[in-house]
């Protein structure tokens, strides 16, 4: 009977130690320390979402404004097209007149009473 008593003893020590040797490596994992890594969105302030709205806002004006602006300087060229070629239509008409009456030379005047007198005057008889 002793060699039944010593092999319970003997497990149940054996079984105390494995109990013993496992709780002091748990306890010995807890000491040591852990970093986390845990990756959250950021969330932005109502500041933040205000100034973005704003500068989304100012960029489409100003691609406006810039769209606009280039479309008056296409329809300034043209105009500026235009006005040079009636200008040079008119210089040509005005060269055309010098051609056609010198300046220095007035036309002669005719009498009115020499005009009238041109007439012939017919008699009734």
């Amino acid at each position: 009977m002793k060699s039944r008593k010593h092999r319970l003893i003997i497990a149940g020590l054996s079984a105390l130690l494995v109990v013993f040797i496992f709780i002091t490596s748990t306890i010995a994992e807890r000491t040591t320390t852990r970093e986390y890594e845990v990756t959250v969105p950021a969330v932005k302030s109502d500041t933040q979402r205000m100034i973005d709205a704003y500068e989304r806002l100012s960029d489409q004006y100003l691609s406006l404004v810039q769209n606009q602006l280039n479309g008056m300087t296409a329809n300034n060229r043209d105009i500026l097209v235009r006005l040079d070629r009636i200008e040079k239509k008119l210089d040509d008409l005005s060269s055309r007149m010098a051609r056609l009456k010198p300046a220095d030379v007035a036309a002669p005047e005719q009498p009115v009473e020499s005009a009238v007198s041109a007439e012939p005057v017919h008699k009734a008889d």
